[in-house]
């Protein structure tokens, strides 16, 4: 049987995977090349917070939503 996912739990990880790979990835190498600032604060910082903040907020939503448990778990009952 096939475990269907509500669309908020594929977007959480929709998003998820956005960020990692938008922080992990090569592309950040291209885009500085030629070393642009923002506000004075090099854009290699500037995307790193970004998508940093971006992660964060996303985990703080996961967790006040309930992400990952079961729709069906209570607390305190020990199963």
């Amino acid at each position: 049987m096939r475990k269907v996912h509500p669309p908020r739990k594929l977007a959480i990880y929709g998003g998820m995977l956005l960020g990692f790979l938008m922080l992990e990835s090569p592309l950040i190498l291209l885009a500085n090349q030629v070393e642009p600032t923002i506000m004075g604060i090099p854009f290699f910082f500037v995307w790193n917070l970004g998508w940093w903040i971006f992660l964060t907020a996303l985990f703080l939503v996961a967790y006040l939503t309930n992400w990952g448990s079961n729709s069906t778990a209570t607390l305190g009952t020990g199963r």
